[in-house]
């Protein structure tokens, strides 16, 4: 576990590489999901600027954490053999163990006071993100209809 104090948890973006899906939460509870190759479920967080909260910039996860306060939590998850990757702007890099045949490990993220929380959580290897997912308690938000 590690908790990032409040001015980095504010400026630039958080960056997960080595993902292959996620999940986040508002604090609106908007809830979403999206994996490295496009696929998304639920509604997306978008910031004041209309840009996605937590989403995906090519294979990698981005989290606006100019508006961190906006964020609940999220879920980032690596089915590879590949660790996850955590990138902060000031050039901060951490890694989060890959796990083994029978266990990966998830990346949670949680506000907390204004600061950004991260978590290693090992968790039985999952047959679909969706049971990882429904294990955390995230329950995908209804897509909104455009108009």
């Amino acid at each position: 576990m590690v908790r990032i104090d409040r001015r980095r948890s504010a400026v630039g973006a958080l960056r997960v590489t080595g993902s292959t899906s996620a999940a986040w939460e508002s604090v609106d509870h908007v809830v979403g999901a999206a994996t490295a190759d496009g696929a998304t479920a639920g509604r997306s967080a978008t910031t004041r600027g209309n840009r996605p909260l937590v989403g995906y910039d090519g294979p990698d996860v981005l989290v606006a954490l100019r508006h961190v306060r906006q964020l609940r939590r999220a879920l980032v998850m690596g089915r590879a053999s590949d660790r996850l990757v955590i990138g902060l702007h000031d050039g901060t890099t951490l890694a989060v163990d890959a796990g083994d045949a029978d266990t990966t490990t998830i990346l949670a993220l949680s506000v907390i006071d204004g600061e950004l929380e991260l978590r290693a959580e090992p968790f039985p290897r999952a047959t679909h993100d969706g049971d990882v997912f429904a294990a955390f308690g995230f329950v995908l938000s209804a897509p909104t209809v455009g108009v």
